[in-house]
């Protein structure tokens, strides 16, 4: 069953989004102070309007065992932090220059090849038509090929390759959002 995050499920949020799956990181631990800072920013996917989660559990077992982390954002607002926005061509998204970014995608490793993930996407995908989003971005380092072929598989395209925020190479994949009989904004 997939069901939205609640403030209940923060800890297994945080827990998760520390594991860092699939992404290079370095040996320096996080101090007390990051750990807060952490905790702060991953509290928003379950308080504000703008960003959620979907928790994909096994009701047989009560095993919360897929997780995916999202927020609708502007590509036209400007952050404090370096985002790659800006360099995607403007005409990929929609005149509102909103769109869907994936924040974060888990599923259990011995859950892993069983459909879970693309359920979970398939299900941003309905939260992005419901906001009127026509765009959903996600990246993965180059190395993940697993996850770029499961995003192609359900109709990602590639836009963009290369560093981000530091030197490793990720791969910048969107997809366009079709709504049945509804114009876009």
């Amino acid at each position: 069953m997939i069901r939205r995050a609640e403030a209940t499920d923060l800890d297994f949020l945080i827990q998760i989004d520390l594991k860092d799956e699939g992404v290079t990181t370095s040996d320096i631990s996080m101090t007390e102070e990051d750990l807060k800072e952490h905790s702060s920013k991953i509290l928003k996917f379950v308080t504000e309007q703008d960003r959620g989660a979907f928790i994909f559990e096994d009701e047989k077992i009560g095993k919360r065992i897929g997780l995916i982390m999202y927020s609708i954002v502007n590509r036209d607002y400007k952050f404090p932090w370096k985002t790659i926005f800006h360099e995607l061509d403007r005409s990929l998204f929609q005149e509102d220059g909103r769109f869907v970014e994936i924040f974060q995608l888990w599923v259990a490793p011995e859950n892993r090849r069983t459909g879970i993930a693309t359920k979970l996407k398939l299900k941003l995908e309905e939260l992005a038509k419901t906001n009127n989003v026509n765009l959903i971005y996600t990246h993965t380092e180059e190395r993940n090929k697993h996850v770029i072929e499961l995003n192609e598989k359900l109709g990602y395209r590639i836009v963009r390759s290369g560093p981000i925020w530091d030197e490793i190479v990720r791969v910048i994949l969107i997809k366009q959002i079709q709504k049945d009989n509804v114009e876009w904004i």
